[in-house]
Protein backbone atom coordinates (compact mmCIF):
# COMPACT_ATOMS: atom_id res chain seq x y z
CA UNK A 1 0.00 0.00 0.00
CA UNK A 2 1.14 3.09 -1.17
CA UNK A 3 1.67 5.78 1.69
CA UNK A 4 0.04 9.68 0.40
CA UNK A 5 3.21 11.31 1.16
CA UNK A 6 5.23 9.10 -0.79
CA UNK A 7 2.60 9.93 -4.07
CA UNK A 8 2.93 13.42 -2.62
CA UNK A 9 7.00 13.64 -3.47
CA UNK A 10 6.55 11.50 -6.41
CA UNK A 11 4.10 14.09 -8.08
CA UNK A 12 6.28 17.06 -6.69
CA UNK A 13 8.83 15.39 -8.58
CA UNK A 14 7.66 14.49 -11.64
CA UNK A 15 5.57 18.21 -11.44
CA UNK A 16 9.27 19.59 -11.11
CA UNK A 17 10.83 17.83 -14.00
CA UNK A 18 7.79 19.28 -15.97
CA UNK A 19 8.63 22.59 -15.02
CA UNK A 20 12.08 22.88 -15.64
CA UNK A 21 11.55 20.99 -19.15
CA UNK A 22 8.78 23.58 -20.16
CA UNK A 23 10.31 26.61 -18.84
CA UNK A 24 13.74 25.27 -20.51
CA UNK A 25 11.69 25.14 -23.82
CA UNK A 26 10.90 28.92 -23.65
CA UNK A 27 12.89 31.49 -24.54
CA UNK A 28 13.86 34.36 -22.24
CA UNK A 29 12.07 37.83 -23.70
CA UNK A 30 14.52 40.43 -22.06
CA UNK A 31 17.38 38.16 -21.86
CA UNK A 32 19.59 37.10 -25.35
CA UNK A 33 20.10 33.59 -25.45
CA UNK A 34 18.58 32.42 -22.64
CA UNK A 35 15.72 30.10 -21.44
CA UNK A 36 12.97 31.43 -18.76
CA UNK A 37 14.24 28.60 -16.43
CA UNK A 38 17.73 30.19 -16.80
CA UNK A 39 17.28 33.79 -16.53
CA UNK A 40 16.41 35.75 -13.21
CA UNK A 41 14.39 38.68 -15.84
CA UNK A 42 11.35 39.96 -13.49
CA UNK A 43 9.57 39.03 -17.13
CA UNK A 44 10.63 35.74 -16.86
CA UNK A 45 10.15 35.38 -12.82
CA UNK A 46 6.46 35.97 -13.80
CA UNK A 47 6.53 33.42 -16.92
CA UNK A 48 8.03 31.08 -14.51
CA UNK A 49 5.33 31.65 -11.99
CA UNK A 50 2.44 31.77 -14.69
CA UNK A 51 3.59 28.29 -15.68
CA UNK A 52 3.45 26.91 -12.18
CA UNK A 53 -0.18 28.05 -12.06
CA UNK A 54 -1.45 26.69 -15.18
CA UNK A 55 0.16 23.31 -14.39
CA UNK A 56 -1.59 23.61 -11.01
CA UNK A 57 -4.55 24.21 -13.08
CA UNK A 58 -3.80 20.52 -14.53
CA UNK A 59 -3.11 22.45 -18.14
CA UNK A 60 -1.30 20.38 -20.44
CA UNK A 61 1.92 21.08 -21.61
CA UNK A 62 0.84 22.24 -25.29
CA UNK A 63 -1.88 24.38 -24.06
CA UNK A 64 0.60 25.97 -21.75
CA UNK A 65 2.89 26.18 -24.81
CA UNK A 66 -0.04 28.27 -26.38
CA UNK A 67 -1.53 30.20 -23.49
CA UNK A 68 2.10 31.73 -23.40
CA UNK A 69 2.55 31.99 -26.53
CA UNK A 70 -0.68 33.69 -27.92
CA UNK A 71 -1.52 36.21 -24.27
CA UNK A 72 2.31 36.34 -23.40
CA UNK A 73 4.04 36.54 -26.86
CA UNK A 74 6.90 34.47 -25.40
CA UNK A 75 8.76 32.17 -28.13
CA UNK A 76 10.24 29.12 -28.07
CA UNK A 77 14.02 28.26 -27.78
CA UNK A 78 15.35 26.62 -30.72
CA UNK A 79 16.96 23.82 -29.19
CA UNK A 80 16.89 20.87 -31.65
CA UNK A 81 19.11 20.88 -34.45
CA UNK A 82 17.20 18.54 -37.63
CA UNK A 83 15.79 19.76 -40.55
CA UNK A 84 16.69 22.98 -41.51
CA UNK A 85 18.09 23.78 -38.03
CA UNK A 86 20.63 21.12 -39.12
CA UNK A 87 21.36 23.21 -42.35
CA UNK A 88 22.11 26.48 -40.43
CA UNK A 89 24.07 24.74 -38.14
CA UNK A 90 26.08 22.92 -41.15
CA UNK A 91 26.52 26.16 -43.03
CA UNK A 92 28.95 28.06 -41.37
CA UNK A 93 31.45 25.34 -41.01
CA UNK A 94 30.96 23.88 -44.29
CA UNK A 95 31.26 27.57 -46.28
CA UNK A 96 34.46 27.87 -43.79
CA UNK A 97 36.07 24.34 -44.61
CA UNK A 98 35.53 25.08 -48.62
CA UNK A 99 36.87 28.76 -48.75
CA UNK A 100 40.25 27.56 -46.78
CA UNK A 101 40.55 24.76 -49.39
CA UNK A 102 40.06 26.57 -52.15
CA UNK A 103 42.54 29.69 -50.46
CA UNK A 104 45.15 26.50 -50.63
CA UNK A 105 44.40 25.39 -54.33
CA UNK A 106 44.84 29.06 -55.24
CA UNK A 107 47.95 29.39 -53.31
CA UNK A 108 49.68 26.40 -55.35
CA UNK A 109 49.16 28.62 -58.36
CA UNK A 110 50.58 31.68 -56.35
CA UNK A 111 54.63 29.90 -56.22
CA UNK A 112 56.53 30.58 -59.14
CA UNK A 113 56.99 27.16 -60.90
CA UNK A 114 60.54 26.28 -62.01
CA UNK A 115 61.71 27.75 -65.45
CA UNK A 116 63.40 25.70 -68.12
CA UNK A 117 67.29 25.86 -67.72
CA UNK A 118 69.04 28.16 -69.82
CA UNK A 119 70.60 26.59 -72.74
CA UNK A 120 73.74 27.91 -74.39
CA UNK A 121 73.23 30.19 -77.42
CA UNK A 122 73.32 29.38 -80.68
CA UNK A 123 76.18 30.79 -82.68
CA UNK A 124 73.70 32.95 -84.92
CA UNK A 125 72.51 34.10 -81.54
CA UNK A 126 75.99 35.16 -80.57
CA UNK A 127 76.62 37.04 -83.80
CA UNK A 128 73.48 38.61 -83.41
CA UNK A 129 74.38 39.75 -79.82
CA UNK A 130 77.41 40.84 -80.32
CA UNK A 131 76.52 43.03 -84.10
CA UNK A 132 74.19 44.69 -82.00
CA UNK A 133 76.56 45.66 -79.21
CA UNK A 134 78.67 46.86 -81.48
CA UNK A 135 76.72 48.93 -82.76
CA UNK A 136 75.91 50.18 -79.80
CA UNK A 137 79.47 50.95 -78.82
CA UNK A 138 79.55 52.87 -82.16
CA UNK A 139 77.20 55.33 -80.71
Amino acid sequence: MRHACHDFSSESEQFGARFKKLSNELRCPTCQGLSVKDSEAGFSTSIKGKIRELMKQGKSDEEIKHILLTIWRVDFACTSVSGFNMVLWVLPGAAIITGLLWVLYRSKNWVEKPTKEMTGLTPEEEQKIKDDLGRFDKS
